[in-house]
């Protein structure tokens, strides 16, 4: 049996004589009917998108617009733990924190169709109002999945204003997440603003930890298993291991990963979905892949190119350390408007889809940046 599309389904109910009163101040079906717009926005919101329906929302602490969290840089000038004679005193060394301070940015998506454009398509095959809104909410969260993962680079996939998203966020100054690296080439020394705090040599809490592929400073290489492999070690060394994590890459690199695996069925695998969707796996980690991760790329071919808008990286996300923080639960929230003013009295109809919010990587150890990889052949 065929289901309606919720869109379709409210747009049926907002036609009928009952369960609709949205006058302000009355009572009735305004309830029930809010409970199918609000189930109508969690079922669309997640289609079509890789990674934002994996990131959790959580929301912004009450009283506050920016969110605030504080990150160990160390666990004190000498260690807290010590063996000692009987009758012997401890001291303690407080651990250092620095907070971090992430700003939310507004988001909206607006539509609106013609009075008469409305008459002539209620009853046909195309309702005009119908398929504004449902343009508009698709959108808005292609929108927002492009600027999780490009953030403000608008040669890649991102856009002006948003919130930095991994290509700023998964790179490093001079450690490999928080370790020495000793290898001058290898220090990709980037200098973004993250939270707050600028990334220099004394800021190892905001470095990633990275795996290079081919010869730094020379030329890049093709993607290898061992370089997965070495991804998810050093993420288990550096407190990852046990939490839900992701290889993330272009839709390309998917179809290179599967060639690879190929011979090496032993270490990959199959997880089923809700849907009855699967996908890949490698040392139980899900392989996801993304049309919006094909211009996320750093290489080192002679210095380094942090932003080279090309298939040249791929991740290892640590899905328990990303979020998105939702201001006073403003999340895809629906406005209608009927006119543009009381002034103008307009012969209009449409609204508009808003969400507050951030993007949030609380902490950046856990992570794996690919890079330096030559990007996929493609046939």
């Amino acid at each position: 049996m065929a289901t309606q599309d919720p869109l379709m389904e409210i747009r049926s109910n907002l036609s009928t004589t009952t369960n609709n009163d949205w006058t302000a101040g009355t009572t009735g079906g305004g309830a029930e009917l809010q409970k199918k717009i609000d189930a109508m926005v969690v079922d669309f919101i997640n289609r079509d998108v890789d990674l934002t329906p994996l990131v959790a929302r959580k929301p912004m602490p009450p009283g506050n617009v920016n969110f605030f969290w504080p990150v160990k840089t160390d666990l004190g000038s000498t260690g807290k733990a010590a063996f000692y004679s009987e009758g012997a005193t401890g001291t303690p060394y407080p651990s250092t924190m620095v907070n971090l301070n992430a700003t939310p940015k507004s988001l909206r998506s607006d539509y609106e169709v013609s009075g008469m454009i409305k008459a002539a398509s209620q009853g046909g095959f195309y309702d005009a109002l119908e398929g504004e809104a449902k343009d508009a909410l698709s959108q808005l969260k292609l929108v927002q999945e492009q600027a999780f993962i490009c953030g403000t680079d608008t040669n890649a996939y991102g856009f002006s204003g948003s919130y930095n998203g991994l290509l700023q966020l998964m790179r490093w100054h001079t450690s490999n997440g928080g370790d020495t690296e000793g290898t001058a080439a290898n220090k990709m020394l980037d200098t973004t603003s993250v939270y707050g705090v600028t990334r220099a040599a004394g800021t190892t809490y905001l470095d990633v930890s990275y795996v290079l592929a081919g010869t730094i400073g020379t030329s890049t290489g093709a993607l290898e298993l061992a370089h997965l492999d070495r991804a998810v070690t050093l993420s288990n060394k550096h407190g990852g291991k046990g939490h839900e994590r992701i290889f993330f890459c272009s839709e390309e690199r998917v179809d290179e990963i599967n060639q690879l695996l190929q011979p090496q069925q032993r270490f990959a695998g199959t997880l089923n979905l809700e849907g009855g969707f699967s996908i890949q796996t490698y040392k139980g980690n899900a392989i996801i892949g993304s049309r919006f991760m094909d211009k996320n790329g750093a290489t080192n071919t002679s210095s380094w190119d942090s932003s080279t808008d090309a298939d040249n990286s791929m991740y290892l996300l640590d899905l328990d350390e990303l979020e998105f923080r939702v201001v006073g639960g403003v999340d895809a929230v629906h406005i209608p408007v009927i006119g543009l003013s009381t002034a103008t009295r307009s012969d209009v109809e449409g609204g508009w889809f808003k969400t507050y919010g951030v993007f949030v990587v609380k902490k950046f150890r856990t992570h794996v940046h690919i890079a330096n990889l030559t990007a996929p052949a493609v046939p």
